[in-house]
Parts: C-alpha cells; structure tokens; sequence
C-alpha cells in the first residue's frame, strides 16, 4: 500500500476526537480494508471450543480467560457478612456473556517478515476476520503560555466547577481508554509520552472530582491506543514505544482494555475497599458505515472485533460499570460525516441476542456531545450526531498536578466526554446506592435544556419508539443540585450526603475570551485541533509511518 493512500485511510478512520486543522485535496474513495491488518486477524470459535491452531500463525485469547465472578468462600464470609451480604446481591455477568468473551481468538503471522496470506479457516471457527485500524488519536502541544491559565478557568467554569464536600473518598474508580500507558494511579506530568491526549483527559477528571487532595474518585488509565506506526501489511513494521503510549490502536487492543480495566477494578475490589464502583470514558470512535456494527440482524452477523467490543461492554455492564464514550466528531470528504460514531452510536441499542428477545433496560454505553461558551455545537460537531446530553467540549485545557505544566488544548466530542465522566463519577461517589442507570438518570435530567431534540437516544428503535428527548446540558453543580433533590434519594440520605456547599453559578455566564476554536476550517480533514498548521504535523491524519 502506498504511503499516500495509507495517510487518507487512517484519516477518515481516525478517532473522532482530534486531528488536522490544514486543507489537503480530497483523498480518493476509501476501502476499510486497506485500514485491517494482513498479519493479525480476530477469530470466534464454537461455543465451548478451544481457539484451533492454524499453521504459520501464533494463537492466543483475545481475553484473558474469565471465570464467574466472586467465588467467596464459606469460612470467609462469616468474618465479613456485611460484605459477602453485599455481594448476594451485586450485579455480575451472566455466564452466557463469559462464554462469549471466551470464545475470542487472536492470530498473527509468526514471520515478522513475511508476506502474509489469508489464513486458512478452521471450521472450529464461526468467523475470522481482519482485525482493523479504525482507532487513532492526537493533541496539540504548542500553546500560548501567557492564556493557559484564562482559557483552564474558563473551561472549568463552563463545566459547572464549584466547591463541594467530598463526603465518599475514592467511591470511585474512573479510568480513561486511550493513549496514556496503564497506570492504576494519576499520570505524573514528568512522566514520557507520545501523545498528550489521554493525559490531558485524565487531568480534565482530576480537577474536577478532586479537592485539594481528597478526590471524589480514583483515576486510572488504560492504555488502548498502543501503536506509534501502523502498516496493514506488515507486522514488523507496525510498532509501539514501550512505556510511551501511543497513537494508534485496533479494534483489538479497545476490546481488551475494556475487559482489562473491570478485571484490574473487581481485583481491587477487596473488603474495606472504597472503589465500589466503575466509570469508563472511552474519547474514541471508529466509523460504524465502514467496519460495521449498526446494521446487522444479529451480533453474530458483526465482524469479530466489533463483536469483540460488543461483548466486553456486555461485560462491564454485568458489573453496572458506567461507560461514556464519545459521539464523534466530523472527518474530512469521502467519510461519511452523518450520526453518531460507534461504540456512542450503541446508546441506542445495538443487534439483538440471538437466543433472547428480551429488551434491553439500559444503554450499553451513553454518548456525550460537545458544545461551547453559548451551548451551540463545537464547531467539528457531527450533523444528526448530538445525543440527549451534551458538556463543555471547547478549548478544554487545564493545569496538571504540576501547576506550571497545563495540558494540551482539546476541542470535540472527547473532551465533553471526559467532563461527564467525571461528573457522573462525583455523583454515584457522593450517592452510592445508585446504580449506574440512575445515575445517568439524574444527569440526564439536570443542567440546561437546550433548544434541540436528541439525535439519537436510548429507545428511538423501539416499537412504538420512546418519546424523542430535548438536549440537556450538564454541568458538575448542576448534577449534584439535582441528585440532592431527586426522588432517587430519600430526604435523609440527601440532606447527610448532599456534598453542595454553595448555589450553582451559570456554566455559560463563564467570562469568553476570543476562542481559537473559531478560527479552525469546517471541512479539513479534523478541522478542530490548535494551533493551525499544526507543529508537529497531525498525526491522527495518518500516522508517522505514512508520510
């Protein structure tokens, strides 16, 4: 494959949450196939089989293979029947899903060198398929010193930032997919790294549920983008920096990060531990019109790693994890540049069981749009792609823990993102008797209601469909205002556990300096990200390897 062509196709298949600012030509019309990798391909073997051996390629679980959940001894609980009570009546995964997540296979070709072919499939597999580049990120890195600080506080302030108690330490773990290496701990600003963008998302989280030291929950990150390089045709040349993170990942890597993540958070789920419950934010999206996911009859129709993500977000639901991802942003021509991206595009439902016609009760996931100082769309917003709840996603830019170090400036969909996770992970810390359908709930609920009607939500494929709902902007006062008045809490819990410690400011009365984000071309290839042209050039636009 050409360098050229190579550069556009990981353009339009680019994480919608950053890239080029620059006009370029059109590029030529796209084949998702050229964007999948020759050397290593997603299996699903029959049910309760083994992955098979294929001659000329390595073999391994896509997952690590999971056991039902909570296997308490009986000599264990009598010493902590408060907690073994608890866990009687916890949620956890059917085994039908853990049969499923076990049943994925990952092949590569064993000569890093060579030419690979298709391989040969086994009829102890139901599918084998491609696994595909679809997901890359970026960040810019060359601000203006002398506004950082103005423009953080601005941000913060549209984020509806206010002093409050935290009544619940650490209630939370709230954990970002993406580019930062896997950390169980809030990335160091002194610590190396390719991209600035997962850390500047975790930073968003941190200084909106910390105060001072005490943080309404514990952040971690997941590293799901491990790629610096990609080639579709070699494996050798496709590389990673250890330690370093990275730009790029596939289908693959999100698939298990998602499982990772809720088996590093129900390990620490101990007695005595406060990380009662799981927030993931998932800034990151890939087009469903090109590798699937929206259209199939059924979830065995869906290739193996849409499959492959389907079935890891059916397992943290198990657990009532909470997970916000992205509605995506606009790309640059021939890519479609109409609705909501996935895994956000499944907040309306996705292909049905195959055994089972019983209806979903709540969203797989819940997709978050962006909007800036006056609650209009940022401008590489989707068109037909705004969700019922949509945050502050414009000139996202705070301090890290070192104050004199801020991060990089994000405008999109994945900064909107990052400020619901964070809000809805103060909230469930502050009520912990929520579940995570309740808490959205709340969310859903509070904030300003906007002069628009959702695009897509959770229901509009229903018959007859669920009501459309009006947009609703959320801010973090604005949620606590609301889940200490709400019905879902009792007035005693309420009044102990309300953590608002002063009346709720109008996140858009925030002072609105001039705003790079207006500046930015409509119709580049990702036309959000500052400065422009871009230094170092854009590397969501295709990656190193391809220029």
């Amino acid at each position: 494959m050409s360098r050229k062509y190579l550069f556009w196709i990981v353009a339009c298949l680019a994480i919608a949450t950053s890239a080029c600012a620059t006009l370029r030509p059109p590029p030529p019309r796209l084949d998702a196939a050229k964007a999948c990798a020759d050397w290593r391909w997603i299996g699903i073997s029959q049910p309760g089989a083994q992955c098979p051996e294929i001659k000329g390629w390595t073999v391994r679980p896509l997952f690590a293979q999971v056991a039902p959940a909570h296997q308490i001894s009986e000599d264990f609980c009598p010493q902590e029947k408060n907690y073994c009570d608890a866990i009687k009546h916890e949620k956890v995964p059917s085994l039908e899903v853990i049969r499923e997540l076990n049943r994925f296979c990952v092949y590569e070709f064993a000569h890093k060198w060579g030419h690979p072919k298709v391989p040969p499939k086994s009829p102890e597999l139901t599918r084998l398929d491609p696994d595909c580049a679809a997901l890359s990120t970026s960040a810019g890195e060359d601000l203006d010193e002398g506004r950082l600080g103005t423009l953080s506080r601005r941000f913060l302030a549209q984020a509806g930032q206010e002093t409050f108690k935290i009544n619940n330490a650490n209630g939370v773990r709230l954990s970002f997919l993406d580019t930062e290496e896997t950390r169980g701990e809030m990335p160091k600003p002194d610590q190396p790294r390719l991209s600035l963008h997962g850390f500047t998302l975790a930073n968003v989280g941190r200084n909106l549920v910390c105060q001072g030291e005490k943080c309404a929950a514990r952040i971690t990150t997941r590293l799901a983008l491990p790629f610096q390089k990609f080639d579709a045709k070699s494996r050798k040349l496709t590389k990673g920096k250890p330690g370093l993170g990275g730009y790029i990942g596939m289908q693959g890597d999100l698939a298990a990060a998602i499982t990772d993540e809720v088996t590093a958070w129900q390990s620490a789920r101990r007695p005595g531990s406060l990380e009662e419950h799981l927030v993931l934010n998932l800034s990151l999206a890939w087009d469903g019109e090109l590798f699937g996911g929206l259209d199939e009859g059924q979830i065995c129709e869906m290739r193996a790693g849409t499959q492959a993500i389907f079935r890891a977000l059916q397992y943290a639901a198990g657990f009532d994890a909470l997970v916000l991802a992205a509605a995506g942003n606009q790309k640059g021509e021939p890519c479609n540049n109409f609705g909501p991206l996935l895994p956000a595009a499944w907040e309306i439902g996705g292909p049905p069981e195959e055994d089972c016609d019983a209806a979903r009760k709540a969203p797989l996931v819940y997709a978050v749009a962006g909007v800036g100082g006056g609650s209009s769309p940022v401008v590489n917003a989707r068109d037909g792609g705004t969700p019922r709840r949509v945050a502050v996603g414009e000139g996202g830019v705070v301090a890290s823990l070192d104050p004199a170090r801020h991060t990089a400036m994000l405008t999109g969909s994945s900064v909107a993102t990052s400020v619901v996770s964070s809000i809805a992970a103060v909230v469930w810390s502050s009520f912990p008797h929520l579940t995570s359908q309740q808490v959205m709930e709340i969310l859903d609920g509070s904030g300003k209601e906007l002069l628009k009607d959702a695009d897509f939500w959770f229901g509009a494929n229903d018959s007859p469909p669920t009501p459309r709902p009006k947009v609703h902007r959320v801010s973090l006062c604005k949620a606590l205002e609301a889940a200490c008045g709400s019905p879902l809490n009792s007035a005693v819990i309420a009044r102990v556990r309300c953590p608002l410690t002063a009346a709720c400011a109008d996140p858009e009365s925030a002072d609105s300096p001039e705003d790079p984000a207006s500046k930015f071309v409509p119709d580049s290839c990702q036309p959000w990200l500052h400065p422009q042209p871009e230094i170092p050039p854009c590397l969501s636009c295709g990656p190193p390897a391809s220029r």
